[in-house]
């Protein structure tokens, strides 16, 4: 497949930070999302981030962390979710995930399967991104307004705040999926040059295959 690095797993990833970051693209030129964009953040890129999600708390260990971090985290940090609907759009997007969880419920039926190891090739990719986020030359930030730099947004510093950053994309892409009116501020740059620098990131290491 011309443009593809050879693995099936990092192409799709490619393939969906790259989607998700002209679907913002979209939404900063516009003001709007484009045709299509909210059904992509709610079927795939938040999908995504429940992968994470879900990695994070495969790869947590008690010795990554000092008690109070570890506290705050056992009390709900890691598990914490989206609040309820607000309104008719954000309904509608939970009942939408809640149906696509007894679909995948029911193909499963009383069968046992082997653990999923993508959440934590998802969590690996991110790691990676948040770490990249305030590396990225600013000849090559693409977020459309303020200074052209990522320097100011660290990477998490430890488990407590890489968790506060994953949950953040997912409240902020929810939040954009349900229609919420948006503006340029900080978490949605965050979010923003997340999938910037993902996308950046991932054709330096894995460049189309010969």
């Amino acid at each position: 497949m011309a443009g593809s690095s050879g693995f099936a797993e990092l192409d799709r990833l490619l393939a969906l930070v790259r989607s998700t970051r002209l679907v913002l693209d979209g939404l900063l030129g516009a003001g709007e999302l484009p045709v299509g964009g909210a059904a992509f953040l709610a079927e795939a890129t938040l999908p995504h981030i429940e992968a994470i999600e879900t990695g994070f708390r495969g790869w947590l260990r008690s010795e990554m962390a000092e008690l109070d971090e570890l506290r705050f985290l056992v009390l709900g940090v890691a598990e914490a979710r989206v609040g309820p609907p607000a309104n008719p759009a954000e309904a509608a997007a939970a009942r939408a995930e809640a149906e696509r969880d007894r679909a995948r419920l029911a193909e499963l039926g009383g069968r046992l399967t082997r653990a999923d190891a993508f959440p934590l090739l998802a969590l690996a990719h991110a790691r990676l991104a948040f770490a990249y986020l305030p590396r990225l030359p600013a000849t090559e930030v693409r977020y459309p307004a303020g200074r052209p730099t990522y320097a100011d947004i660290p990477a998490p510093r430890g488990p407590a705040e890489l968790v506060l950053r994953i949950e953040e994309l997912e409240r902020e892409l929810w939040r954009i999926a349900a229609g919420r009116t948006v503006r340029p501020d900080p978490a949605v740059r965050r979010t923003y040059g997340f999938f910037d620098a993902a996308e950046q990131l991932d054709r330096r290491m894995f460049p189309p295959a010969a």
